[in-house]
């Protein structure tokens, strides 16, 4: 299993709403969950832009 933690500038959830600078937490390259980002993280790759949260999954 491998984890990976990613910020991103807006996460657009399934039923429309737009959250901004979030931290999506990756397992094997499926997102489990997600969090404002409020402070520097370690081991967190800044990416930016736009991340599509899938319509499957809800935190």
């Amino acid at each position: 299993m491998q984890m990976r933690r990613i910020a991103v500038s807006r996460l657009h959830l399934p039923n429309g709403t737009i959250l901004h600078n979030q931290v999506i937490e990756l397992c094997d390259g499926q997102p489990q969950r997600y969090y404002p980002l409020v402070q520097e993280l370690p081991a967190t790759e800044w990416l930016g832009g736009d991340f599509e949260w899938p319509s499957q999954q809800e935190t």
